[in-house]
């Protein structure tokens, strides 16, 4: 009896990660996926890791002054060709691409203007990449390829040159 309790315990932990493996893969076969304008380069912190820092270049709708608020906002997002709209709604708003910011770990930044904030991301890269992709940053606009899950994570991919 000791023994199978001892395996059962051994197991449990490799059962509750393929379990949330399975989770988050299934959410992200499900995602929506959006080509967003990126804006605000920070290539790359050397005490953080690979990462590339941005900021989404989209039109932001609606009173960015809500995500301020305790219970925090959501993002709608709306595409007119290239351009991606960003509307603020309370949280737990419905819409069709529906964003969560503290899920997709955004920070949002007050910016100068009236009304206006900057929502900001990060994407890690290898570190064999990571210069070509720097170069790429200076040369031309660039756009990051996000899947939106159903509970409203954005999930950065990939960044790319904006016109493929």
């Amino acid at each position: 009896m000791n023994r199978i309790a001892l395996i059962a315990a051994l197991l449990l932990p490799f059962l509750v990660l393929g379990a949330g493996i399975a989770r988050n893969q299934s959410a992200l076969s499900d995602a929506q996926e959006w080509r967003i304008p990126i804006a605000g380069y920070d290539p790359r912190d050397p005490l953080r890791g690979q990462y590339v820092a941005f900021t989404y270049d989209w039109r932001v709708a609606g009173d960015p002054a809500i995500c301020d608020k305790m219970q925090g906002c959501d993002l709608c997002l709306d595409r007119d060709g290239e351009q991606v709209t960003a509307t603020v709604v309370s949280a737990g708003s419905q819409c069709a691409a529906r964003v969560d910011p503290r899920l997709s770990r955004m920070d949002v930044r007050p910016s100068f203007g009236v009304g206006n904030s900057q929502f900001a991301s990060r994407i890690f890269v290898s570190e064999s990449s990571a210069p070509a992709l720097e170069e790429q940053l200076r040369t031309g606009p660039m756009v990051v390829v996000a899947a939106l899950t159903p509970d409203g994570r954005l999930v950065n991919r990939a960044i790319e040159p904006a016109h493929r």
